[in-house]
């Protein structure tokens, strides 16, 4: 008896056992604060979906924050981490060229966004003196580009090259607003934001400034002097790490705002021609297409001082097909001197906006026509 009692527990604690284990393997409830990290946990909660409306533009290797906003209950989420990954904390990091959607889950909340990752852009040279250094401006009034449309090449930390998005003081650290005393712009606004919203709306593309711009200079300074050779080196540059992140140029464009000091110098309108025409064919070698001229404006407490080199800038885009008027605007804008000048030379932000935009929609017209694209 007392064996066939000892069977009898043994079989009762087996089959608690197996009881125990059974209720082990049953699914837990639900709970509303769960972590959600995959489709199949995400299909336990009902969630109040939102699809932002408003796309978000990147391009390879582009790194960029989703949302400034903190709280242990938000989680990301990527639907092809090819194209685009996302961490824990909503950084997102560029991969490919595509679309895909990203997730923000807080909350019952699910916000839905569309990014589309680009691997073409147009490369734009702004090159020049003061005026195009923004010496007149101040970044306070200019625009600020939309995310996607405009990045600047960064040169000021030569040892981590990057993409940034364009905003001003675009060239901050590069410009110089002088070459006398070799000061670098700092604060100042230039034409290179208004200039990438205009270019953007006419072409859809975004676009890469490299900054080139040294104040005093005159197309001679430019020809010996080392500008030139610093903006194709600078250029150079650019192409390489666009190449290296693979992201593919279709257009390479200069803008030139330069002039003012040909006519202080008393350079001839021959010389200036013959000078811009050899600027030209060194920036032709390193794959640039056209030339952009902005007419120079009038230094006003010297008037008709620089109606020769604005001649000369007429002459050379009529007659040479490397050459295109970007904007006539300031050369008019001595007829009201108060709302446009900073100085007698210097343009103000309100002025270089005006220019920027005028330019801008040129340039991107021209650009929209001639779009075959290039790798």
């Amino acid at each position: 008896m007392k064996r066939k009692n000892r069977s009898g527990v043994r079989f009762s604690i087996a089959l608690a056992l197996a009881w125990m284990a059974a209720l082990l393997l049953l699914p837990l409830p639900a709970r509303a604060d769960d972590t959600v990290n995959n489709t199949a946990e995400t299909s336990t909660v009902n969630y109040k979906t939102v699809k932002v409306k408003e796309k978000i533009y990147m391009i390879p290797s582009e790194v960029r924050l989703l949302t400034l906003r903190n709280g242990n209950m938000i989680q990301f989420d990527t639907e092809d981490p090819s194209i685009v990954g996302i961490n824990g904390y909503g950084q997102m990091r560029a991969v490919k060229a595509g679309t895909t959607r990203v997730s923000m889950i807080e909350g019952n909340v699910r916000s839905v966004y569309t990014v589309v990752v680009r691997d073409t852009v147009d490369i734009i040279v702004f090159a020049g003196q003061s005026n195009m250094a923004g010496a007149g401006g101040d970044s306070k009034v200019a625009p600020v580009p939309k995310k996607g449309i405009a990045y600047e090449y960064n040169l000021v930390n030569e040892d981590d090259r990057k993409l940034l998005p364009l905003q001003e003081p675009f060239g901050d650290g590069t410009n110089k607003a002088n070459i006398v005393n070799g000061k670098f712009t700092s604060g100042n606004g230039t034409l290179c934001a208004s200039f990438a919203n205009a270019y953007y709306k006419q072409t859809g593309i975004p676009l890469v400034g490299v900054p080139a711009a040294w104040g005093g200079t005159t197309t001679r300074h430019w020809l010996k002097d080392g500008m030139l050779t610093t903006t194709n080196k600078r250029l150079t540059s650019c192409k390489k790490f666009l190449k290296k992140k693979k992201i593919k140029v279709r257009h390479i464009y200069v803008l030139w705002y330069q002039g003012e000091s040909d006519a202080q110098y008393q350079i001839s309108a021959e010389t200036n021609i013959k000078n811009m025409k050899k600027i030209f064919k060194k920036f032709k070698k390193n794959g640039v297409e056209k030339m952009f001229i902005i007419k120079i404006a009038q230094q006003v407490n010297v008037m008709g001082q620089n109606d020769y080199i604005q001649g000369a800038q007429e002459k050379l885009c009529k007659n040479d097909k490397n050459f295109i008027m970007a904007t006539r605007v300031p050369a008019s804008l001595h007829k009201d001197i108060g709302t446009w000048y900073s100085d007698v030379v210097h343009i103000n932000q309100k002025g270089l906006n005006k220019i920027g935009k005028d330019a801008g929609k040129t340039v991107g017209k021209y650009a929209k026509k001639h779009s075959t694209k290039k790798s």
